[in-house]
């Protein structure tokens, strides 16, 4: 399994062929790319030299490189996050410094490039105060100006966090002033900024600002034509087919943080072979998300360290909504009530995966907090069993018999089944995918697994070429802990461009049974957009529970599952921050330890 990226860009406005257009055999970094590699295809950087060089800041400076492993071709992936399909999001976590990041540790955000923000609820402002320090690696200082371009681009392609945003004023080099598009719920606007990374060059990138949109979008921006600059702790060095290079960046405005010269990205293939890599650890140092079951963790060496953080992202169902059966809403409850989710996870792997009480688009350990008394009305499709009798019921009520054969099949005689579209190289997915195959089948479901490269998956459900298939049913990341960011995300499903044909529904009025009997009517996406406009969490409550009636019922997507990230780094070179520190309780320790100098070469 590999998880999401970090940008904003699952709002971006993009039709499903400009999706396509750039998606590629990259498909793999939008929500998968669990690492990234460097190289050419030569042999791994040795990580056991010691030789140590000072800086003129007397920073000793190991002759070493980190090795992490993930799944990809660096020479399909790029640095331009605004591509979401060909984006490496563990590649540009390495060179571009982020505004800022959540801690699970503390339930607080940690200051990156950003060196304070006051929002300013009456007054609908807030004031983003960047580091004076800030520097890109040729030499250039970041800038507001740099910003303001970062800014503009966004707004050009509609990103999320333009949404809140009316318009901004450059008050100096390091202020930028904020005029926020009505009331604002200031954890909404964080959460938002936590994804933003500092990755738009004034002279770079103002090129784009008279162009289409699409010509950003679908810029690949590999480092080839036009130079990748960094902002962070990390220098582009090179990408091969195998691995990409970054060097040490002695701009990087903590650079006496980071004690070792080289950090590779390296490509080891699926998840069995970055298993292999780290039971002898010889030629890995770690791995940014990876799922591994007990059994394997078991057989890794004592130095192989394993860090969880709550991914709030998770195995999902998306539906065609414009096929002949799964955009009907009963063929929907039917699977919902037919699959036991309890099943997924302990084939899975009950060590690290959990299910949602309520299939509702909000986290499974955010559920009750937000729900409050609505929860015990609400269909929980029965997460520990196959209700098969309720699902039987549904379909007949929908106008669906067996036949001889025992599948279902409407009055046409059209047999409800297909193909089930899965990642391949995910294995806790692939276990999930059988799992779910395996339990509709039983119920007569005409069924059978579908497993593809992940560029390949992520295009199916672009071209809306398929009629159902796993999916995360959430963006992930600490934003997901606010129910707005996976509800809009299932009616809008931006990594797909929209391809599974719901936005004009979520755009509908819809009629359906209300909690406590009758009616309700409800526009989804109307409703979603009212949460973050809501100055505190119980004024955006009653939305919240509203929304989350309306998907427990319509099922947009279906969540099935949610899990523990884990992430493995070694020990016997390296150091790592401790239990407890604020600094572990973020995601991806390769990327923000080294940051704050917590991941460092032993001496």
């Amino acid at each position: 399994m590999a998880e999401q990226s970090d940008n904003d860009g699952y709002d971006s406005a993009i039709s499903r062929r400009k999706l396509l257009a750039v998606a590629g055999a990259s498909g793999t970094a939008a929500i998968a790319g669990c690492s990234g590699d460097s190289s050419d295809g030569a042999e791994s950087t040795d990580t056991t030299t010691t030789t140590t060089t000072s800086t003129g800041d007397s920073i000793q400076v190991h002759d070493a490189a980190y090795t992490a492993s993930f799944t990809g071709n660096p020479n399909d992936l790029h640095f331009n996050s605004a591509s979401r399909q060909n984006y490496s999001w563990p590649a540009g976590r390495c060179v571009f410094a982020p505004f800022m990041k959540y801690s699970f540790t503390e339930g607080e955000f940690l200051m990156g490039a950003l060196e304070d923000i006051e929002i300013n609820t009456d007054d609908q402002e807030a004031v983003l105060t960047f580091r004076d320090d800030l520097q890109w690696d040729d030499g250039d200082p970041v800038t507001t100006e740099d910003i303001d371009v970062k800014f503009q681009l966004a707004e050009k392609t509609e990103t999320a966090l333009m949404g809140y945003i009316d318009d901004w004023e450059v008050v100096d080099e390091q202020t930028i002033r904020l005029d926020l598009a009505g009331p604002t719920n200031p954890e909404v606007l964080k959460y938002s900024l936590a994804t933003q990374r500092v990755d738009r060059k004034r002279d770079i990138h103002d090129r784009f600002l008279d162009a289409d949109a699409t010509e950003f979008l679908q810029w690949e921006w590999d480092g080839e034509e036009t130079d990748v600059v960094s902002s962070a702790m990390w220098s582009f060095d090179s990408k091969g087919r195998q691995a990409f290079t970054f060097e040490r960046n002695e701009d990087f405005y903590k650079a006496e943080n980071v004690n070792f010269s080289e950090f590779v990205i390296e490509s080891f293939g699926g998840n069995n072979a970055q298993h292999q890599a780290l039971m002898s650890a010889d030629n890995v140092d770690g791995a940014f998300s990876l799922f591994v079951p007990p059994e394997i963790v078991d057989q890794f060496p004592d130095h192989v360290e394993e860090i969880m953080t709550p991914s709030k992202w998770g195995y999902g169902m998306v539906f065609n909504h414009a096929n002949e059966h799964y955009g009907k809403r009963p063929v929907r409850q039917a699977i919902a009530h037919a699959i036991n989710r309890s099943q997924l996870v302990e084939n899975a792997g009950p060590r690290t995966k959990f299910t949602p009480q309520v299939p509702c688009g909000i986290m499974p350990e955010d559920q009750e907090p937000w729900l409050g008394d609505w929860m015990s009305d609400f269909e929980d499709y029965g997460p520990e069993s196959s209700n098969t009798d309720r699902a039987a019921e549904l379909m007949q009520e929908a106008g669906y018999a067996r036949n001889g054969d025992g599948f279902w099949e409407d009055d046409s005689g059209n047999v409800v089944g297909g193909e089930y579209h899965s990642p391949a190289g995910w294995t806790d997915w692939t276990t999930m995918s059988q799992t779910v195959v395996s339990q509709l089948q039983d119920f007569g479901f005409d069924l059978s697994v579908s497993t593809k490269p992940v560029n390949n998956w992520f295009s199916t459900y672009s071209d809306s070429n398929f009629a159902l298939g796993s999916f995360p049913w959430s963006p992930g990341q600490a934003r997901s802990a606010f129910p707005y960011f996976p509800m809009r995300y299932q009616l809008q499903a931006n990594d797909i461009a929209g391809g599974h044909n719901y936005r004009e529904k979520a755009q509908s009025e819809q009629t359906i049974p209300a909690r406590g009997g009758g009616e309700m009517t409800i526009t989804p996406l109307e409703e979603v957009e009212k949460i973050p406009s809501q100055p505190d969490r119980e004024s955006a409550r009653p939305y919240v529970q509203r929304v989350a009636w309306h998907n427990n019922i319509e099922l947009p997507m279906l969540g099935l599952e949610s899990s523990f990230s884990q992430t493995f780094t070694t020990t016997d070179d390296w150091t790592v921050a401790s239990e407890g520190d604020p600094d572990r309780g973020v995601n991806r320790a390769q990327h923000w330890q080294v940051h704050e100098g917590k991941l460092q070469h032993k001496n």
